[in-house]
């Protein structure tokens, strides 16, 4: 998947390419309001307008990447002529591996949300509607498959779950150890588990491997919290040496 950084400046889409770039590089606690709008050259009451909840920034950021995401994939797909099963199923697997720098972004804002949502309700329910987007086009690229019998003995949610946890996997390992796996054999190792999952003889027709783009921001893991304050020495007592 893919996000731009170069979104338009001011409004609110702004304000969610500069929560994208900020959290993707700080972490959502490391990400103050004000510099979101510093980044957007809006004002922190703009921001605080169209994002009375604080988690809802991480969110709609993640969402609003994730579409600009699918509509490249989907222009992709009709401008190349990419329509049969298995070449739908090729840039799928590109589609969820980071493949560009600015991949790596968006990588980064989903490891943030898995984090937070095991300690809230409403965060686990906005990443599982996250989680059916994604899923959606590989059910139907695989139910395609069974029609036209490319694919075979195969249940297509099943299939999905498999390669989204597949290539998150093969992502984490790409972003946590970069030496230890090159971006094509994890894309090699994905191809072999899901064309064996599929029932697809021959090899996925990939397309050639894009221009990764200019490195994203690094993360600031010692960053403090802006919002946390050094603990007030205890007052002296009478008596106290």
């Amino acid at each position: 998947m893919s996000t731009t950084s170069t979104g338009t400046r001011g409004g609110r889409e702004g304000i969610l390419q500069a929560a994208v770039e900020l959290i993707a590089r700080d972490g959502f606690d490391g990400v103050r309001i004000a510099d979101i709008a510093a980044r957007a050259g809006v004002s922190t009451a703009l921001v605080h307008y169209h994002f009375a909840v604080r988690d809802r920034l991480l969110t709609d950021a993640l969402a609003y990447s994730l579409t600009r995401a699918e509509i490249r994939l989907q222009r992709g797909m009709r401008n190349s002529g990419r329509d049969t099963p298995a070449k739908r199923l090729a840039d799928l697997i590109d589609f969820l591996l980071p493949l560009t720098h600015d991949d790596i972004l968006e990588a980064r804002l989903w490891a943030e949300l898995e984090i937070r949502s095991t300690g809230s309700e409403d965060l686990a329910a906005a990443l599982a509607v996250l989680r059916r987007r994604v899923q959606a086009p590989l059910i139907s690229t695989v139910e395609d498959g069974l029609r036209t019998g490319d694919f075979r003995d195969c249940e297509p949610g099943e299939v999905a779950v498999t390669a989204m946890a597949l290539l998150d996997g093969l992502t984490r390992w790409l972003l946590t150890d970069p030496g230890g796996l090159a971006l094509t054999d994890a894309r090699r190792l994905g191809a072999r588990q899901l064309t064996l999952a599929v029932g697809f003889d021959g090899e996925l027709p990939f397309q050639p491997l894009p221009d990764p783009g200019p490195p994203p921001p690094r993360t600031s893991p010692g960053r403090p919290s802006p919002r946390r304050r050094a603990p007030r020495a205890p007052a002296s007592r009478p008596g106290d040496a």
